[in-house]
């Protein structure tokens, strides 16, 4: 197992080479087959003491990550990597190659000598649209360089707002905006993790008519990308919003077109007991999606730690929204189908992962989330309590 886009950044941007090691790495090994049969490990370290395993016979997906929870905002990096299919047959060795990239976006902003002498006191926020805000203060008692922070930006993101409000040595305010742009460069329009950005408040323009006052401030932003060495200076311009601290929208009325999601247990609980020797029932969400079907979102959570395990070696506890089941080919075979991309309906069925419920008791959810062709989304959570 090796990582890829290893943080090998100084605090001021630059590349210095350095690794990762993925020794305390745990890895899960998942039947495709199965879902319920997995080989766990807590450390890489350990597989590699006991290796080769012994397997049955058929497909399985290998997970590896960061022995880290993934949280929006982090002081290091999360790295987390997967192989759909590993084939295993009889007394065949089969080897997997699990490559971990890194999940978040390093963020390090640095104060030019320019900027701490032009201000008294100053609040830098980062916002990709999304609740998940970075915020950075600083003072002339408090102007050294805050440590790098590591951000899970939000999906298909190509745009991030920086907003500034600072005070000057006039005591007045300053309350700024910049939109930073994904330069081409990188192997997708959007910013992604292990992208590396230093943002530079590099400099101050006077203000003729007022010698201690500031008319603008000037910001400089390069990124190295995942997959590349040299660093590529980043397209920055004005913004509106007056360097205010943004906060997500309320959520807008929905349109006529807007989609909409029904489902029995959508209303209420399931409760199932495995004594009682009865069918389990077909769980299922109906989606009506009048735009057309964009996306599909399935995250599992549990307080049952194998079931736990199970669901998250689908790729179903990522966060904030789980797995896009139209994109997992994990899921190929376990749900009883896929949604089409522009579909406008589609019944979200459990599948397989009925049969793994009944043998992880405890309490279960599937937060489910479609999102339209015009961006507008709806939400259910099913519920499922499984006694003995």
């Amino acid at each position: 197992m090796v990582t890829k886009a290893d943080d090998g950044v100084s605090d001021d941007g630059e590349q210095t080479g350095s690794s990762v090691s993925a020794a305390d790495f745990p890895v899960s090994i998942v039947s495709i087959d199965d879902p319920t049969y997995s080989k766990n490990f807590e450390h890489f370290s350990d597989l590699e003491d006991q290796n080769p395993i012994e397997l049955p016979v058929g497909q399985y997906t290998v997970t590896s990550h960061s022995n880290l929870e993934l949280l929006p905002q982090m002081s290091e990096p999360y790295y987390e990597g997967s192989v759909k299919e590993l084939n295993v047959t009889k007394d065949i060795t089969a080897e997997a190659n699990v490559v971990c990239t890194m999940k978040n976006t390093r963020i390090q902003l640095a104060y030019s000598s320019d900027f701490t002498a032009n201000f008294t006191e100053w609040t830098i926020t980062m916002n990709d649209g999304s609740a998940n805000i970075l915020k950075f203060t600083g003072s002339t008692n408090n102007s050294a360089n805050p440590a790098p922070v590591y951000w899970l930006i939000s999906e298909n993101v190509s745009q991030i707002t920086i907003n500034i409000k600072a005070t000057n040595l006039a005591g007045d305010p300053i309350n700024e905006t910049r939109i930073l742009t994904k330069p081409t460069g990188g192997n997708t329009e959007f910013w992604t993790g292990g992208d590396a950005l230093t943002v530079t408040m590099n400099g101050v323009t006077p203000d003729p008519e007022d010698p201690n006052g500031v008319g603008s401030i000037d910001i400089t932003v390069n990124v190295t990308f995942a997959e590349e060495s040299e660093d590529v200076e980043v397209p920055v311009t004005p913004g509106t919003g007056g360097g205010d601290e943004p906060s997500p929208d309320p959520d807008p009325e929905p349109s006529e077109d807007a989609p909409t999601l029904s489902g029995e247990y959508l209303e209420s609980p399931l409760v199932y007991s495995i004594s009682s020797g009865s069918p389990f029932p077909e769980v299922e969400v109906a989606m009506d999606v009048p735009a057309g079907i964009a996306s599909v979102w399935v995250k599992a959570t549990s307080n049952n730690s194998d079931f736990a395990e199970a669901t998250a070696a689908l790729g179903l506890d990522t966060e904030p929204d789980g797995s896009n089941i139209m994109t997992n080919q994990q899921l190929v075979g376990v749900l009883p189908a896929i949604p089409e991309d522009g579909a406008t309906s589609y019944s979200f069925k459990l599948g397989t992962l009925s049969s793994a419920l009944l043998i992880f008791s405890g309490e279960h959810s599937f937060i489910v989330k479609v999102i339209d062709k015009n961006g507008e989304e709806a939400t259910g959570t099913l519920k499922i309590t499984i006694t003995e």
